[in-house]
């Protein structure tokens, strides 16, 4: 049976015309207007966009659905685990911990949502409330936070497109929140798990993000591996049955730690991409989860394997590699299934940051990456690529080749085959040529 307390959010009255009123103060971003498309802008019009315009159909979708943009609450407060609690200069934000406070931010960061006009927003619990360590106190406060993100969501038109828990910043997850070493810690995790799912399903979310931040171990001869494992697969598992029971279309998504150096992430139990489709094939969880990636091979091997939950674009993500930005695009596109965590916006700027250069920062990664849409739009078009792929395994398409991909081929049968065909010699890449191809399509997009 479904908790009852997601019935005890309040309901409709005259608490929520005071919401209401609360939400519609004054605008905080003031002499900014709405970036709009103008792809004459000049290279100085930065609160332009040249590139992104949402209901352009390219490719047979519109850019607003090949990209499916969200923005991060969590990088917009520089407030996450990864950032000090340090009053970042904000007229909306006195670095309090008051419930007034968070709801500023919140309300600050869908104004800049609506300025860009970016449909989606994404967030960790501790984004929206100080969780604390009263259970009674922690309800009070997602039932006034949610009725005022519901009030907002309503008035931008921006929707909840995951929330994930924080299972990082609590000192209790020092050593791990669902593979802690303590049963209590690990209900309490769960407990955070449940109510966010609540949250997400209350708000009408898409997704819901699972982020195990510090399931690992640090010192072998110290940590039963095997039961810290079967703690982390049943905590994927009751997740998605409790999601199963609130009768809720929500994607489950996971997040590996590919952004993270190697060095750091080596004792982690989903230390890459390969770990993460790995442990959910092997535990069965492959049905229920959609995994998150960075840009590059992580995000390529996830589409092969039909795993691509969302891309998470950071500040370590460099945009002026028109290349890679492109080849983010085109791998979505010949998916031709946009992921559905779409492409979070996971970008933070320093501290000192006037307000203008803060929408810029946006407008910049909005932009660039729309001109990769663009240009491997075009490529995918004009099939020069497919048609040469097509044609460097052309051997596996007929003949012996055909077999080894369809059929059971043995040993004997691939030696009998070798010779008969000793003097094959292997075809040209043509490296070189197809590296300067790519490149012209590159140079050539402001004239597509």
């Amino acid at each position: 049976m479904v908790s009852v307390e997601m019935t005890t959010y309040s309901q409709p009255g005259g608490k929520r015309q005071k919401v209401k009123e609360r939400a519609e103060a004054g605008d905080y971003f003031q002499g900014i207007e709405k970036i709009e498309y103008n792809n004459a802008a000049s290279a100085t019009d930065t609160l332009n966009y040249r590139y992104y315009n949402a209901t352009e159909r390219v490719h047979a979708k519109t850019m607003e659905d090949w990209l499916k943009y969200s923005l991060s609450l969590t990088e917009f407060r520089n407030a996450s685990a990864e950032y000090p609690k340090i009053s970042n200069h904000r007229p909306w934000d006195d670095n309090s911990q008051s419930i007034d406070n968070y709801k500023r931010c919140i309300r600050a960061f869908f104004d800049l949502c609506a300025k860009l006009g970016i449909k989606y927003w994404t967030a960790l619990d501790s984004d929206l409330l100080p969780i604390t360590d009263s259970w009674d106190e922690n309800k009070t406060n997602w039932d006034d936070i949610v009725e005022y993100v519901h009030e907002l969501s309503q008035r931008y038109h921006v929707k909840l497109l995951w929330l994930a828990p924080d299972l990082q910043m609590h000192p209790r997850y020092t050593t791990g929140a669902i593979t802690n070493n303590d049963a209590n810690v690990f209900a309490q995790s769960a407990s955070q798990i449940k109510k966010c799912l609540e949250v997400t399903h209350r708000l009408n979310g898409e997704c819901f993000m699972i982020w195990p931040h510090r399931e690992g171990y640090d010192a072998i001869f110290q940590s039963d591996v095997a039961r810290e494992l079967k703690l982390f697969v049943k905590l994927l598992k009751i997740t998605a049955e409790y999601k199963d029971r609130l009768n809720s279309k929500i994607q489950l998504l996971i997040m590996p730690y590919c952004e993270r150096k190697l060095k750091e992430m080596i004792n982690y139990y989903m230390w890459d991409i390969t770990s993460c489709l790995y442990f959910l094939k092997n535990y069965g969880l492959d049905r229920q989860y959609k995994v998150c990636s960075s840009p590059g091979h992580h995000m390529y091997m996830a589409n092969v394997y039909n795993m691509l939950g969302g891309v998470s674009v950071s500040n370590q993500f460099d945009l002026s590699n028109n290349k890679n930005v492109t080849l983010m695009m085109k791998s979505i596109i010949d998916q031709n299934c946009i992921p559905p965590g779409g492409i979070n916006l996971k970008v933070s700027v320093p501290r000192d940051t006037e307000l203008r250069d803060l929408v810029v920062c946006y407008v910049k990664y909005i932009d660039t990456i729309a001109k990769g849409l663009r240009i491997a739009a075009n490529i995918v078009a004009e099939q020069i690529f497919s048609k040469h792929v097509q044609q460097r395994y052309i051997t596996y398409y007929s003949g012996f080749g055909s077999r080894v991909i369809s059929s059971d081929v043995t040993m004997e049968e691939c030696e009998e085959y070798y010779k008969k065909n000793q003097l094959h010699e292997a075809a040209s890449t043509k490296r070189e040529h197809f590296d300067f191809v790519f490149q012209r399509y590159l140079d050539t997009c402001d004239h597509i």
